[in-house]
């Protein structure tokens, strides 16, 4: 009891301040301080008849970064100056001393304190460096923590360690989401997540304010960004503003830095199965004309000859400059790893590749341009194919180079204007062109997109802001190999169905009104899309078709702040989606706007309470209505036999469902400070669909109980540990039973007496993540090993609903008919250089 009352004296109190050594020169006391003498001689100016001068130029340890404001107190000084030195912009303080030895203590916000003893003689000048260490808990530490307070919204947010280091992720940005309240992962090693029991499609990804169909490459690969090319995530699992839209669940928004202008800066990172790089560059650099013959005259003074010193100087005097340009990207090397392995006959390869210049255009305007894609596939090494020889008889042939089973690949190019308006407003304009490629087998779709945009937000007066804009997407959609059956499916209208050539428009309205008063604040809004579809019939040859769609969302959000510590929100809203498949496909979407758009219905209510300034604590409760939602079903094709066989069109596959959505997020998370981060989630969710079998029951992605505990420690400078541990309750399942004869329960009886009657077996993962850093003079070295599901736990992805009732090599358990299980750990060992 004594120790937790201690741990929660330190949460709520914080730590002492940090002891100042005793020999700090401090402020006489009033009676000493005595008025100047009027008839004393004054003193002499320092100059190098009488002192020495030295220059002094910190920088951070373990990189080339000087670090500014740094202050230099002298020790035990007899009579300190009323100000110390101070350095400047470039890192560089210079003072003239007495002849003699001085002792100093170099001071800087978010840094240990360094101290240095010096021998200065007379008429010298001396240049000293000092690398100073980054403080493990310092103001320096930039993480957003809570929810933006000036727009009133309610959303997670995650920067630098959270996002970087998090345990069993891989050092992937985007696997923080599936650790968060409002989010379930559909399996431990998959990136797909479920939002607040919704399908995964209806979850949507931006990028920089750009749409993009998958964060991850297949399998268990990556994301498709490099990691440290993200700055921040935000996660809105509710209360989505106006100028995100259509999607029917969740939003996930990753933000790109711009580059640093003030030097050269990069980082190179090898892992077992890929490797990447991110290099920034400034450009277009004026010159300082002071620092050059500052640094002239010491070169000169040190014995270097004048066009020598007047050339580095030329380099190394440059201030900060006017663009940037960052480059990154990733290739893996697994199919080089997997060909080495005998007997092993799989293909998988991906890549990634960004791009991002910066450049300011003037006073009031800035000039961006944003470039990034990347490329999956797997498949077989070499296949057989069957051919037909010269006579046509068919035989085989192996084929060295098949198509790969599955090949999803896409591009984005983003420009965009960002001009500065009277009173803090401002006004984007972008236009992004777009390539999406999907492949299964011999079937290949292209999607090609131009969207152009314009995004204003204006300040009205004090209290209201005006945000408005154009969100418009152009698509065109082309199959380079045509239709064909037989590898997929029996029917080609299924195909064209899924996949036919057709352009769409889809234009976008949105606005909404901040209004802000004292500790109240109120975001009313709405946002209108309109989609018109063109395209060839699936079902009459040669002729075309037109269907549209349109949908108008109002929302609102309301936050008040109730006391110093304690804050309300509240949020209301409608979301519509076009009809997408339930797992995201690059090139696939808009399947049957005939049918009518995706609607969920959603308001939450939640409080949020600041702890001391050392955590905070939210909690969320919300409810959803579901309409329309395109989901999986194999319900309608099976008859009245409930035969799988029959089961051979699309519609017996993707069907429309309504239901509800309820349910209470929980979160308790750490300020990180440099030492600690850390968060404990829980969700307590029910989703339901009324389904044609079975009627109101568990939808497939319900899950009652989802709980997360996330803890990253920097013990000390080398080295820094966490842990993650995840347990879920599983999901629904129906019960199939082997009657007294050993027979079978029927698929279609089992749906309508009792679906999704039971459930999966719980599944605990525990993460685990070491890192051992290694600070050198311009660079660093980050070891580190990343273990997801180091427990070795086993879990349970699904039970087999086609197992033919007569096949008496049926294993059911608990009416599961043959469990499907895996136990798996994923390690990720690498090495990350930076400098």
């Amino acid at each position: 009891m004594l120790g937790l009352a201690i741990l929660l004296g330190g949460l709520v109190l914080g730590p002492p301040p940090p002891d100042l050594p005793p020999d700090l020169p401090s402020a006489p006391p009033p009676e000493a301080q005595l008025d100047p003498d009027p008839d004393a001689e004054p003193e002499p100016e320092p100059g190098p008849a009488t002192h020495g001068q030295l220059r002094v130029q910190v920088l951070v340890h373990g990189g080339r970064d000087t670090v500014a404001g740094a202050r230099l107190f002298e020790l035990g000084a007899p009579d300190p100056p009323d100000e110390p030195a101070e350095t400047d912009e470039r890192g560089v303080a210079q003072l003239w001393l007495e002849p003699g030895s001085h002792r100093f203590s170099a001071r800087a916000d978010g840094y240990e304190p360094l101290e240095f003893e010096v021998e200065i003689t007379l008429g010298e000048r001396q240049t000293l460096e000092l690398r100073i260490d980054e403080a493990l808990g310092g103001s320096r530490y930039r993480t957003v923590v809570s929810s933006e307070r000036t727009i009133a919204v309610s959303r997670t947010t995650l920067r630098e360690q959270e996002i970087h280091e998090l345990p069993g992720s891989g050092g992937d940005p985007f696997s923080v989401i599936k650790s968060l309240p409002g989010a379930a992962q559909v399996t431990g090693f998959l990136p797909y997540v479920v939002v607040r029991g919704a399908a995964p499609g209806n979850t949507g990804y931006y990028l920089d304010g750009v749409r993009v169909p998958a964060l991850f490459h297949v399998a268990v690969g990556p994301s498709v960004v490099h990691p440290y090319f993200i700055d921040q995530v935000d996660f809105y699992p509710g209360g989505v503003p106006v100028r995100l839209g259509r999607y029917a669940s969740g939003i996930v928004e990753g933000r790109t830095r711009a580059a640093a202008r003030d030097r050269v800066r990069g980082e190179v990172d090898l892992r077992l199965t890929d490797a990447g790089a991110l290099l920034e560059l400034p450009f277009d650099r004026p010159r300082d004309q002071a620092c050059e013959a500052e640094l002239a005259a010491t070169e000169a003074e040190a014995g270097t000859t004048p066009a020598r010193a007047a050339r580095r100087a030329k380099l190394a005097c440059r201030a900060p400059g006017r663009g940037s340009l960052t480059l990154g990207g990733r290739y893996s090397y697994t199919g080089l790893i997997l060909s080495a392995v005998p007997g092993l006959n799989v293909k998988m390869r991906f890549w990634d590749y960004q791009a991002r210049l910066d450049h300011e255009l003037g006073p009031r305007a800035r000039y961006t341009a944003f470039v990034f894609g990347s490329y999956d596939e797997l498949g077989q090494r070499e296949a057989l194919v069957e051919v037909d020889d010269e006579d046509g008889v068919a035989g085989t042939v192996l084929d060295p180079d098949p198509d790969p089973f599955v090949r999803l690949e896409f591009h984005r190019i983003d420009q965009r204007i960002r001009q500065r308006v009277r009173n803090g407003g401002r006004v984007d304009y972008r236009v992004a062109l777009g390539l999406d490629r999907s492949g299964v087998q011999s079937i290949r779709v292209d999607q090609w997109r131009v969207a152009p945009r314009i995004d204003a937000q204006l300040k009205l007066g004090e209290r209201l802001t005006l945000r408005a804009g154009l969100d418009q997407e152009f698509q065109v959609f082309r199959l380079p190999r045509g239709l064909g059956s037989g590898e997929l499916t029996n029917s080609i209208e299924d195909l064209a169905l899924l996949l036919s050539e057709r352009f769409v428009s889809v234009t976008g309205l949105y606005a909404d009104l901040g209004y802000r008063k004292g500790a109240f604040e109120i975001r009313p809004g709405v946002r209108a899309d309109l989609w018109v579809q063109v395209g060839s019939s699936p079902y009459l040859p040669g002729a075309q078709t037109v269907s549209s769609a349109a949908g108008v969302d109002p929302r609102v959000l309301v936050r008040e702040q109730v006391g110093a510590k304690l804050a309300l929100r509240q949020s209301f809203g409608v979301y519509h989606q076009p009809p997408d498949p339930p797992l995201p496909i690059p090139g696939i979407e808009s399947i049957g706007l005939e049918d009518g758009l995706q609607r969920n219905t959603q308001a939450s209510f939640g409080w949020e309470w600041t702890i001391g300034d050392r955590a905070v604590l939210t909690q969320d409760a919300y409810l959803g209505r579901l309409a329309n939602m395109q989901d999986y079903e194999l319900s309608e094709g099976l008859g009245d036999t409930g035969d799988a066989s029959t089961a051979d069109e699309l519609d017996d596959y993707v069907i429309r469902v309504s239901g509800w959505s309820w349910g209470l997020e929980t979160m308790l998370r750490l300020v990180p400070d440099g030492k600690a981060y850390g968060w404990l989630a829980y969700t307590l969710s029910w989703s339901y669909r009324d389904y044609p079998l079975g009627g109101f029951a568990p939808a497939t992605w319900d899950q009652r109980h989802i709980f997360n505990a996330v803890l990253g420690w920097n013990i000390n400078r080398k080295w820094r540990l966490g842990g993650r541990f995840h347990l879920n309750s599983g999901r629904p399942y129906t019960t199939r039973q082997v009657d007294g004869s050993g027979s079978l329960e029927s698929l279609i009886e089992a749906l309508t007496e009792h679906r999704n009657d039971a459930r999966l077996s719980p599944f605990l993962q525990l993460d685990v993540r070491v890192e051992r850093v290694f600070t050198l003079r311009d660079f660093r070295l980050h070891l580190y090993l990343d273990l997801a599901n180091a427990n070795f736990g086993r879990e349970v992805l699904r039970c087999d609903s086609l197992a033919e009732s007569t096949n008496p090599a049926v294993q059911v358990v608990d009416g599961c008919v043959n469990p499907q299980a895996v136990r798996y750990i994923l390690p990720a060992l690498g090495l990350r250089a930076v400098f």
